[in-house]
């Protein structure tokens, strides 16, 4: 379980413990999985901080997560496979795996 704030939860997270207003009405239940449409509500409630599951990877200290950033470029040259004969844009689908990568890149 690891304490984040609402701003940096993402679709797909699942809820370690049930999520309270100030009036300590229950807003979701533990084990829910998060949408945009939950984070949202929880947004409108005042709600700022959650608790989040953690994916296995993240429980074990002595399991070290690979490098993913030859993927991420993949994906992003992919996404935009039609225009990176331009030099611009292959420059600015460089830029964008790289801040990619350091955003999902574990501490």
């Amino acid at each position: 379980m690891r304490r984040i704030l609402l701003k940096e939860a993402q679709a797909g997270m699942f809820l370690a413990t049930d999520v309270v207003n100030t009036q300590q009405m229950l807003l979701l239940k533990k084990g829910a999985s998060l949408t945009e449409k939950n984070l949202q509500m929880l947004k409108s409630w005042g709600v700022e901080t959650i608790s989040v599951q953690q994916s296995t990877s993240e429980d074990s200290e002595t399991s070290r997560p690979s490098d993913n950033s030859h993927d991420i470029e993949q994906e992003i040259l992919a996404q935009f496979a039609d225009t990176v004969e331009n030099p611009i844009m292959a420059e600015i689908c460089r830029v964008a795996a790289e801040i990619v990568y350091e955003r999902t890149r574990p501490s």
